[in-house]
């Protein structure tokens, strides 16, 4: 049986397939019967009920557990939870991962998300009073069928947990989201009404002929059909890229890798050599796609159909000739770094100097900014006299002390806002300036602002990101109320 998703994109296609042709093809948008579409169900769920600050009395757990038993529940659902916090975090899936973890760690499927995501068939609802959080989340196939990740859907149901607990009565308000969030009838209505709402839009479309809604839906026709020329343009171009370039990468490919193996100071450690492992063997790995009798040859390439379909895999193709590409760079400038060419190290130089004095400009602590300042000394001093024969053990001492203030300079100047993605150096096989280990000031910077951005987006919305500090992520989602 299809998702409850796979049919709204089924739906949401059907409407911009009529769009491409004239105005009849608006009809294409089709409202499902419901019992097509409706979940199948196994009757009551057993519902654990968690209350680790004893909120409720044992009248309200066996309200709450008659209640649930009225619950025709979908079977996708196989572990239901009912979660009441009397304290909690501003992010309350602070407190759901932190119960999962300590009472039930099977429900945590370590191997999806940075952190671990609630394994298949978890269902939780549940609510913090202080503050207060309405909440449900639950695993990728719960999610996916109950629509948990329909943020207006999910507000709807959110919404319905909250009269009762401001009035006192919490088990009844986690009895309604509960109902509403397994009820394959609801689910079934709320798919009929969205395929309505698209033939309606449709229908309106037809009967204003030129008008406004037409021009909005014809935008969006635009755009779409200017995309798929966008990725039909990139996947010639990446074509183009590997058939020219693979060859003439995989002749030097031997002497790539006797330079990554023969480098011997200290920036040129294990990462990079892991690093670049990884890269080659990748690489190697394309052979017979680059050659082979059903690899890109096999792709039309005058046909835009058949272009678009391989998108995928020439951009693959051409990321891993980019990455043997920019691996190469680096090597061969640490290379010449490590074997005292001058212009070669007195360009790194000035790559550093550049971002120290960005990192000068926009540091605001004193302390720091006097730091930088005698680095910057210590770099002029090494372009003074870049043969000198202590040379390399000068320059690894820079670029020590200069990422031990860049520590400082994110503890003091980019803890403002919470660490949504993790800052990563950038590796041998990235664009660009590289050092095992090193973060640039630039690069750490860019890191900071997308997290003030994702911020921003948190905050700008009604329910919270569903991702905890740790980075332990589900679907589903909180609403303060």
């Amino acid at each position: 049986m299809p998702s409850m998703n796979e049919i709204a994109a089924v739906v949401g296609t059907s409407a911009l397939v009529g769009l491409g042709g004239a105005a009849v093809g608006y009809n294409t948008v089709d409202v499902p019967q419901r019992d097509q579409i409706a979940l199948q169900t196994v009757g009551a769920p057993s519902a654990t009920i968690d209350d680790p600050q004893s909120v409720l009395s044992p009248a309200d757990r066996d309200r709450l557990v008659r209640d649930t038993a009225n619950i025709d529940a979908p079977e996708v659902v196989t572990d239901f939870h009912y979660m009441v916090f009397k304290t909690n975090h501003e992010n309350i899936l602070d407190d759901v991962e932190e119960l999962l973890r300590s009472q039930y760690p099977d429900l945590i499927d370590q191997s999806k998300g940075e952190n671990g995501r609630p394994a298949d068939g978890v269902l939780i609802v549940g609510v913090g009073l202080d503050p207060r959080q309405a909440f449900i989340y639950g695993g990728d196939d719960v999610s996916d069928e109950l629509m948990l990740n329909d943020v207006s859907y999910r507000e709807s149901l959110l919404d319905a947990m909250k009269p009762g607990v401001e009035e006192g009565n919490i088990p009844s308000g986690l009895f309604r989201t509960a109902n509403l969030a397994m009820s394959a009838d609801t689910l079934a209505d709320r798919q009929v009404s969205n395929a309505e709402s698209e033939r309606m839009g449709a229908t309106l479309v037809l009967g204003l002929g030129g008008g406004g809604a037409a021009a909005g839906l014809g935008s969006v026709v635009v755009a779409v059909r200017s995309a798929r020329r966008k990725a039909i343009a990139k996947a010639r171009e990446d074509y183009e890229l590997v058939t020219s370039e693979y060859t003439r990468l995989a002749g030097r490919l031997d002497e790539v890798d006797v330079r990554a193996n023969s480098l011997s100071s200290a920036f040129a450690d294990e990462t990079l050599r892991r690093q670049w492992v990884e890269v080659r063997d990748r690489f190697l790995g394309m052979n017979e796609l680059v050659h082979g009798a059903q690899g890109l040859s096999a792709i039309n390439m005058d046909d835009d159909k058949d272009v678009y379909k391989h998108r995928k895999q020439l951009a693959d193709a051409a990321e891993s000739v980019d990455h043997v590409s920019n691996a190469e760079d680096n090597i061969d400038r640490l290379f010449g770094v490590e074997h005292g060419d001058p212009a070669t190290r007195r360009a790194d130089l000035s790559t550093i100097r550049a971002d120290v004095l960005r990192a000068r400009g926009d540091v605001k602590d004193e302390g720091l900014r006097r730091e930088l300042d005698l680095l910057m000394q210590r770099i002029e001093n090494l372009d003074a006299d870049p043969s000198s024969p202590t040379y390399l053990d000068d320059f690894v001492r820079v670029l020590e002390d200069y990422r031990v203030i860049l520590d400082q300079v994110k503890k003091k100047q980019f803890s403002d806002v919470k660490e949504r993605e993790k800052l990563e150096a950038p590796a041998v096989y990235d664009s660009g300036f590289w050092y095992g280990g090193y973060v640039p000031y630039a690069h750490m910077h860019t890191w900071h602002e997308s997290n003030v951005q994702a911020e921003q987006a948190a905050q700008a919305s009604s329910s919270s990101s569903s991702v905890s500090s740790s980075g332990f992520s589900a679907g589903g989602g909180s609403s303060s109320f």
